[in-house]
This record gives C-alpha cells, structure tokens and sequence, in this order.
C-alpha cells in the first residue's frame, strides 16, 4: 500500500479532491476548509477497506474513497482532519500493513 500525507492542503488540490471523492457532503467540507490534513492510502479494494476502518477507529478522522479510473483492482482513500489525526491514523495503518 502507498501512504502519503498533505498537511496544510492547497486550494488548487482541494477542488481536485472535492471532485474526485464519491461523498458530496465531504466534498463540501473539503471546499468550506475543516480539514488541514488529508493522508492519501493506495491499494486494492481490500487494503482500502481494512485501512479504512483502522483509520477510523485509530483517531478523529473522516475517511473517503477517492475516484480514480480503475476502481476495480487499485483505488485510493482519503483520511481527511487534523494534521495529529491523520497522522495517528497513518501509522496505525502503516504497522498493519507492514505485518
């Protein structure tokens, strides 16, 4: 799995985001500016999946599939809050994954 982290997310990245994530309620939180963070998890569907749900029960984050073009077999999620939230939630997911 690919993890990486923007903390402090530009204004140009946030319309992508907003665009490219499939929950329209969080896509408006990403443009109304409530999360300075977002951690960016790529992988297969299951790995999304179980990082998901590490990522929530980890920290106070809000978790969302990212569109991209092959849904099918790598998509990616976005753990979207606070820098210290976000990055909990990432080396959660990160000591899971490296088992």
């Amino acid at each position: 799995m690919k993890i990486e982290v923007i903390n402090g997310i530009s204004s140009g990245t946030k319309e992508i985001l907003s665009r490219k994530v499939g929950d329209r309620k969080v896509a408006e939180r990403i443009l109304e500016d409530e999360y300075t963070a977002v951690g960016l998890c790529q992988g297969t569907v299951i790995e999304v999946i179980v990082a998901s749900d590490i990522a929530e029960k980890t920290s106070e984050v809000t978790v969302v599939e990212i569109h991209g073009l092959c849904p099918q077999h790598i998509t990616t999620l976005g753990v979207f809050g606070d820098i210290t939230a976000v990055e909990a939630a990432l080396a959660a997911i990160e000591r899971r994954m490296n088992k």
